[in-house]
């Protein structure tokens, strides 16, 4: 699909969306906007039950992005805002959190609320300790440098993506036309993604595209945990980073409805509960129409694109110590594209998770949770390439292309709180997979010789396979606290695959130090072995084998520090060494987006004799309650490989990366604002060309491998990004409207070459090149409707 398409389907998209919001507002309620001098406050204090007032306590107003926290005397206080009813959430470490319902806050008003917390000790197993640690969406998180729901929604983003909004993360980095992101540089298959505990492979829409959406509604997502380094050791067989997403709890109070329209899809949500409160439900479903809008824009030979997700889960509280949840995950994309010269693509993908999970708990200090799942995933893809050189119409590549993964898994994970200063955590799991391999590709170069067209090459590649095997993990982690500030994490895990026949062992050890209020310094160490993965053999290359598993050495230091006035900040340096690298196959000239990779004369086999990133991170965020919110991060990093002896940097290596945000919040239900992006341009590759002899006197000329590898650099990428959200709130619910402007500044970020070469004597190459760039401006509008 043609990216630039987006524009004029976004405009096209605009009016219906126009339309749909002044219907919902016409049922939002109908209190006036207050006036500047109807202006309200809504402030307090925070105290522990018999303790004493609270400082850094994180008070949420619920509904809105606002947070506060609780300066040294326990005060807090949200300025200038909206006249109504309002309930607030308190959370602080140490003590269970605590709800205000019903505050009023009269016009004009300045309302007071007192808030007691009972003291109620975390648990040591769920102390965060690890370094490089983001928590997003979670409404008990007590840390400064979380983001909640409403602050990322009203944040500046593509598609509500939530993957995308992710790369805004320090260390996180993507690419306009996909949803995938980068952990420090590591590679999409070298992070862990888990939904409510299970592995997600390939979480993505329109995979033809680079993956250009999430298959995973960002409205069902309650919290979202990002690691970049230092996990511990009940995750494995990754060595990059960790994304953890946990679906939301289920509306408790009544059944609950959500829809909404945006230019990317139409989408729905319900929740509830039944038997009295013992069980929950919630489904949601989206259906993507790029397809509708494609063909109405009336574009030459627009591609089809038709995908949908549906996700639900049922929860029944089966005893007072057990809890029961029932988990399904559906995707499915079709493609079809067929151009007037006969080339075509069409492909088809599925995405089939199900899972059950068991919580139980056996008096106050012991948990298990018991996951068993069974998935399926399908790609199946047929591309016919027709080129013309003279007049003369030829086949230049034809692919048929299906495989599948199927995966058994049953896993279990325990946590075994001994003593407040103690804590035991292990588990283990077993995974049966299997997969099917079939494909087969023709390819032919030409080239034009004098006045004919002649064949310089042509290649065939056939494989059939069944590989398969069984994936056995085992681990365990002893946390200790020996003094109230220091907390020691130390463990072990152990992988065995059968394909690979090999079994690794990776120690792990990770500690948090607060020498003072306000102030904490984390360190990890570890190694992380990443095995070759039944579905990642890169059997459209010509690979048939499955190489020895990767290590990486993680190394992370950093200091979160509470600033004051509403300032945190955090600083981190890492540095991933990496033994043993997968060879993998890249195209050079910086596209991304190809639907036949494979068939591109820039497609090279990069293999590493080893590779190491290494990096500093400043994170620097500020929140007070009132109007304004905003942030900005900074990252320096070096990521490179030795390849034949010589150091070169690594693919999409980015010296620096630079991201602001400011928001304001005003009166009324609006939230503008603005994100700016700023990164080194990626490395690429300068072709070579050389002259083949075919015969006397006729001459033709060839791309050639080019070596070494990643010497140029693309542009420096720069992109502002502007939101405005309005919400309105109802009798039984809220009706949100958001429009969006994706790089306002239209400006022009290149993300590749483009490459054509002319024979102009027998000795004499022209070459020229072209420029291929992100997307330009893009507007993009929605609205959601909850009742």
């Amino acid at each position: 699909m043609t990216l630039s398409r987006l524009l004029s389907a976004a405009l096209l998209g605009l009016a219906a969306i126009s339309a749909f919001s002044a219907l919902a507002a016409a049922q939002a309620s109908q209190a006036p906007t207050p006036s500047a001098r109807d202006q309200s406050s809504l402030g307090g204090t925070v105290r522990g039950r018999g303790k004493g007032v609270i400082g850094g306590a994180r008070i949420t107003l619920s509904g809105s992005p606002r947070t506060v926290f609780s300066n040294d005397s326990g005060h807090f206080r949200f300025a200038a805002i909206t006249p109504g009813r309002y309930t607030l959430r308190v959370t602080h470490i140490g003590y269970a959190p605590a709800v205000a319902d019903d505050v009023v806050v009269a016009p004009g008003s300045a309302a007071s609320v007192d808030i007691q917390l009972d003291a109620a000790a975390q648990a040591l197993s769920q102390v965060t300790i690890t370094p490089g640690s983001f928590t997003l969406l979670d409404p008990a998180s007590s840390s400064r440098l979380s983001l909640s729901r409403a602050a990322l929604l009203t944040a500046p983003q593509l598609a509500e993506d939530i993957f995308r909004s992710l790369n805004r993360l320090p260390g996180l980095s993507g690419s306009d036309f996909s949803a995938k992101t980068r952990i420090r540089n590591g590679g999409v298959d070298e992070q862990l993604f888990t939904l409510d505990g299970l592995e997600i492979v390939e979480p993505f829409h329109l995979k033809d595209f680079d993956g250009a959406l999430s298959i995973l509604d960002g409205e069902v997502i309650g919290r979202v945990a990002v690691t970049t380094g230092g996990f511990s050791a009940a995750a494995g067989n990754r060595m990059a980073g960790l994304v953890e997403m946990q679906t939301a709890p289920p509306s408790a109070a009544r059944s609950q409805t959500a829809v909404g329209v945006s230019i990317s899809n139409l989408r729905a949500r319900n929740e509830g509960t039944f038997a009295s409160g013992r069980g929950s439900w919630l489904v949601s479903a989206r259906r993507g129409y790029l397809d509708l809008i494609l063909r109405l824009v009336d574009e030459q030979d627009p591609p089809d694109p038709r995908y949908f997700d549906v996700f639900g889960k049922v929860q029944y509280r089966l005893a007072r110590n057990h809890t029961a949840t029932v988990h399904g995950l559906l995707a499915n994309d079709n493609l079809s594209l067929l151009e007037n010269n006969g080339s075509f693509l069409t492909s088809k993908y599925g995405n089939r998770y199900l899972w059950a999970t068991l919580r139980s708990t056996f008096g106050p200090r012991i948990n298990a949770t018991t996951l068993a799942s069974v998935s399926r995933l399908g790609w199946d893809r047929s591309v016919v390439d027709i080129d013309r050189l003279r007049g003369v119409r030829y086949e230049r590549v034809r692919i048929a292309d299906r495989r599948t993964l199927r995966t058994v898994s049953l896993k279990q994970d325990w946590t075994v709180d001994a003593t407040d200063a103690v804590s035991l955590l292990f588990g283990g799991e077993l995974r049966d997979e299997t997969t099917d391999y079939a494909y087969a590709r023709t390819q032919v170069a030409r080239a034009v010789v004098g006045t004919s067209v002649v064949v310089l090459d042509s290649a065939r590649i056939l494989a059939k396979l069944q590989p398969g095997g069984t994936r056995t993990s085992v681990y365990g982690t002893l946390r200790v606290r020996p003094i109230a500030a220091l907390t020691l994490d130390a463990g072990a895990r152990a992988d065995r695959h059968t394909w690979t026949k090999q079994t690794t062992i990776g120690p792990r050890v990770n500690a948090a130090w607060t020498p003072f209020t306000g102030t904490t310094l984390r360190g990890a160490w570890g190694y992380f072995h990443q095995a070759h993965a039944l579905q990642d053999l890169s059997i459209i290359d010509g690979d048939t084998a499955f190489a020895p598993a990767e290590r990486a050495e993680h190394r992370v230091l950093g200091v979160e520090q509470d600033l004051g006035r509403g300032w945190t900040g955090r600083i981190e340096a890492y540095q991933r060494l990496i033994s043993k690298p997968r060879a993998r196959y890249f195209n050079i000239d910086g596209s991304t987006t190809s639907p036949l990779p494979e068939g591109a004369e820039d497609r090279v086999r990069i293999a590493p004799s080893s590779a190491a990133v290494r990096g500093i991170e400043l994170l620097a965020q500020y929140d007070r309650g009132g109007h304004w919110r905003g942030g900005g991060a900074f990252v320096a990093s070096r990521a490179t490989a030795i390849i034949a002896g010589q150091s070169t940097p690594r693919p999409f290596d980015e010296p620096y990366a630079a991201t602001a945000d400011i928001s304001y919040r005003g009166t009324g239900g609006w939230t503008v604002a603005l994100a700016w992006t700023t990164r080194a341009g990626w490395p690429v590759t300068s072709p070579r060309f050389a002259i083949d002899t075919l015969a006397p006197g006729r001459y033709a000329a060839r791309r050639l491998p080019s070596s070494p590898y990643l010497r140029e650099r693309l542009a420096a990428y720069q992109r502002l990004d502007v939101r405005a959200t309005r919400i309105w709130r109802t009798a039984r619910g809220r009706i949100s409207l958001w429009m969006d402007v994706f790089n306002i500044l239209d400006h022009a970020n290149q993300s590749g070459y483009t490459y054509e070469s002319r024979l102009t004597s027998p000795t004499l190459v022209s070459v020229t090149r072209g420029r291929d760039d992100f997307l330009g401006r893009l507007p993009t509008a929605g609205i959601s409707w909850e009742f």
